[in-house]
């Protein structure tokens, strides 16, 4: 027996909002916005149920709001913890596929970088350009720039330690910087 429009978004909307409302939470960090997707989702099937093949209501429901909710970050301004904890939530909530966790470390060493930009010395933010945005190793920045490598390293760790005592979030940026640009 195939269910009316009104008796489809009745039955999967009480049946799986909790699941959808707690799965956009997930990954935007916002109640109000979370109930707002899942909301948006059931009146575009709504709109659309003739036009629409649903084999699956609870995987389709999922992927749809899975998606919204994804979509509404490239929207919406993060500030560094609400990004970290969406990222942390996505990766392990498995909602993450490896394209949209690459973007999200993208994101984090964007406000990494400019931070760095904002709180480091002009000779101390190139050193430290140089070394995890360019790659070079620390004998290369020093004969690029004519100091000696133990001005490069000393640099750096002013660099680092400036950038973690200013950055609002508890996020390891090391790692971040070193599983991005592999620097050993």
């Amino acid at each position: 027996m195939e269910l009316s429009k009104d008796q489809w978004i009745d039955t999967n909307y009480y049946k799986y909002w909790d699941v959808l409302y707690h799965l956009s939470c997930n990954i935007t960090r916002d109640q109000n916005l979370s109930a707002d997707i899942v909301q948006d989702v059931f009146v575009y099937i709504w709109k659309n149920y003739t036009s629409l093949t649903i084999e699956n209501p609870k995987a389709y429901l999922i992927q749809s709001v899975r998606n919204k909710s994804l979509k509404s970050l490239t929207i919406k301004r993060f500030d560094t913890i609400q990004l970290e904890e969406a990222y942390n939530a996505l990766v392990d909530n498995e909602v993450l596929s490896k394209e949209e966790e690459t973007l999200f470390k993208e994101q984090l060493l964007s406000m990494i970088y400019c931070k760095a930009q904002e709180v480091l010395p002009t000779r101390c933010y190139q050193i430290f350009i140089l070394r995890y945005s360019n790659k070079l190793s620390y004998k290369e920045i020093a004969n690029k720039l004519g100091i000696s490598e133990s001005t490069v390293d000393n640099q750096i760790s002013k660099a680092l330690k400036t950038i973690k005592t200013t950055l609002p979030y508890s996020v390891d940026y090391f790692i971040i910087l070193a599983y991005l640009f592999n620097v050993k």
